[in-house]
């Protein structure tokens, strides 16, 4: 009996998901890609070789477009982000159900697997060079400072950054689907506890003053 209402119930389910996918999410979307390179490339001919300096120019930017919906620039809440093996830092500048917005990377090296998300990436580079492959190819795609990198719902590839890197990543789509992925790598192998509560704590609270906003 419980079978025979699965088999009922989930693709009722899964249409209604689909339809939400389809129709609702994308109305979500406050941030263009495209603005966010051309203000990072702003940014970068600015302060390329300073990048405190980069990083206030490139908020300050963001904010002049977005408002209240980019978080002002503040030190304190950086923290760790490993996943898929890749180590840097990050800080949240939005966070809600329907986008992310962050600055990663770090100033040593790195690399790992993209994770495979329910959401489009737009990793714009602010210093430094990201590579990436995916299966098939040959060579390595090279990403410099104002370049961007795409990545569409379920791709996956392997990145480094070889020698020190940052990043303005927007995500859109299903974000608290993305949650897991920079979870596992603290039950697995780091059990940095502590940078795990701040991660939680961060996101939720940036999500908390998104909904406050009314963005979802």
């Amino acid at each position: 009996m419980r079978f025979l209402s699965l088999a009922f119930f989930l693709p009722i389910l899964y249409f209604i998901w689909a339809w939400f996918d389809v129709n609702i999410l994308p109305t979500l979307y406050q941030f263009d890609p495209k603005v966010l390179q051309e203000v990072s490339q702003k940014a970068i001919a600015a302060h390329g070789n300073n990048t405190e300096a980069l990083f206030e120019a490139l908020v300050s930017g963001l904010r002049e477009e977005y408002g209240e919906l980019v978080a002002p620039l503040d030190y304190s809440p950086w923290f760790f982000n490993n996943a898929g093996g890749a180590m840097g830092a990050m800080i949240i500048l939005h966070a809600s159900i329907s986008e992310y917005l962050i600055i990663f990377g770090t100033p040593l090296e790195t690399e790992g697997h993209s994770g495979i998300h329910m959401a489009n990436d737009y990793f714009t580079i602010l210093q430094g060079e990201q590579l990436a492959f995916s299966p098939g190819e040959l060579y390595a795609r090279s990403y410099k400072a104002g370049e961007q990198n795409i990545y569409l719902r379920g791709a996956r590839a392997q990145y480094s950054m070889p020698e020190g890197c940052w990043a303005l990543e927007l995500a859109q789509g299903w974000i608290p689907a993305m949650l897991p992925f920079g979870f596992a790598d603290t039950f697995s192998s780091t059990l940095d506890w502590g940078n795990l509560w701040t991660t939680v704590y961060e996101t939720a609270r940036m999500m908390g003053r998104s909904a406050l906003q009314g963005k979802f």
